[in-house]
């Protein structure tokens, strides 16, 4: 019998608790929407509803390590493992539900109310691809979601390799439940899955969104077998994956490169609708090199401008700790995150056709 994996009530009643016991952090903030420009004749860019979300409170975060102890200096509270903070003793306040494989705690830090995680039991490595069981434990959770607003739905994004943003060394899928902003779409990147809806593909095959970085999207018919689903949702993740390989050699012959030694440095985004991967050159934006006001001629404020990147901003969903890098990104047309975006993710191979982007199509179906 299929497990139920609407867990909704179960993140909400922990993540009531978990706050007001002081066992997670909620930081308030501002968001600002820029584009959402809707022309017949504007670029797909200038089509995504950005959300640039500004949290103060980032900049003092604290840290996780962080004892609450009573007047005599003792602890009064469970404490997260030291060594893995995803493994056992699990603060009881953070804890969801435990399954089979894999535990859904609550993030101890929320910018995103009610975020929460799916953690293997086992240690595994999240500068490693996630295997196909935790991809798919996921997505039923997104299948199961029971939305309370029109168009509410859940993401779930994994970063793979310190380069991608990840934070932490125990393999964990992290999920958010997003409403709509503006009669968009919830995940604001998922404006542009009208493109190559109607680019003629089948869709069995892999497309690349029309961005100025890579990203590679597969879209979904999941089959409703469990086995089935399993079987699904992996052979779509190795398509993606072997898209990813291949253009990153394509760039690395284009530009005369050697390939990058190790595991790669990706972001996966997935959704009911579609699962994205966009590879990883580097985390972090230093926003004090451009000449973007008011980072021109040093004019910011101490301590701001290094912008650090994770899936969420390739969602759609911007992060920053500043009114002053609120200021920077802020662009007609949404120039200055696609720079931003291009800069820390893979160029495109422009010498590559898009017929490339299909080696996800028969030939490899299983």
């Amino acid at each position: 019998m299929k497990e139920v994996l609407n867990i909704e009530p179960l993140v909400s009643e922990k993540f009531d608790l978990a706050l007001k016991s002081g066992d997670a952090y909620f930081f308030e903030s501002q968001v600002h929407i820029t584009g959402n420009d809707r022309g017949e004749n504007s670029e797909p860019i200038a089509c995504v509803p950005w959300q640039i979300r500004t949290v103060p409170a980032l900049l003092k975060k604290p840290s996780s390590g962080d004892k609450q102890k009573d007047n005599h200096g003792e602890d009064t509270k469970a404490q997260q493992n030291r060594e893995d903070v995803f493994a056992p003793p699990y603060v009881p306040n953070l804890l969801v539900k435990e399954m089979q494989d894999f535990t859904v705690l609550l993030n101890k830090f929320c910018v995103l109310p009610k975020h929460f995680l799916l953690v293997t039991k086992d240690f595994v490595k999240q500068e490693l691809p996630p295997p196909p069981e935790l991809i798919t434990t996921a997505y039923r959770i997104i299948q199961q979601h029971n939305p309370h607003k029109p168009g509410e739905e859940v993401l779930g994004f994994f970063n793979c390799g310190k380069e991608s943003g990840a934070s932490q060394p125990h393999c964990h899928f992290q999920m958010v439940e997003l409403a709509p902003e503006n009669s968009n779409l919830a995940v604001p990147i998922e404006n542009l899955l009208k493109f190559i809806e109607r680019d003629g593909k089948e869709d069995t095959d892999i497309h690349m969104l029309p961005v100025p970085w890579q990203h590679f999207v597969a879209l979904l018919s999941p089959p409703s077998n469990d086995e089935e689903l399993l079987m699904y949702l992996g052979n779509r993740f190795t398509q993606l994956l072997d898209c990813m390989v291949s253009a990153t050699r394509d760039v690395a012959l284009i530009n005369g490169l050697e390939m990058q030694n190790g595991p790669p440095h990706f972001n996966i985004l997935l959704t009911k609708r579609a699962m994205h991967v966009i590879p990883r050159r580097v985390e972090g934006f230093d926003l004090n090199e451009t000449s973007w006001t008011p980072f021109r001629n040093a004019q910011a404020p101490e301590n701001t401008g290094m912008l650090s990147v994770n899936a969420l901003g390739y969602a759609g969903l911007f992060l920053t700790r500043h009114e002053a890098e609120l200021e920077a990104m802020k662009s007609p047309a949404n120039s200055r995150i696609a720079e931003v975006l291009a800069r820390t993710g893979m160029p495109i191979p422009l010498q590559v056709s898009n017929s490339k982007t299909e080696s996800g199509n028969a030939e490899n179906q299983h």
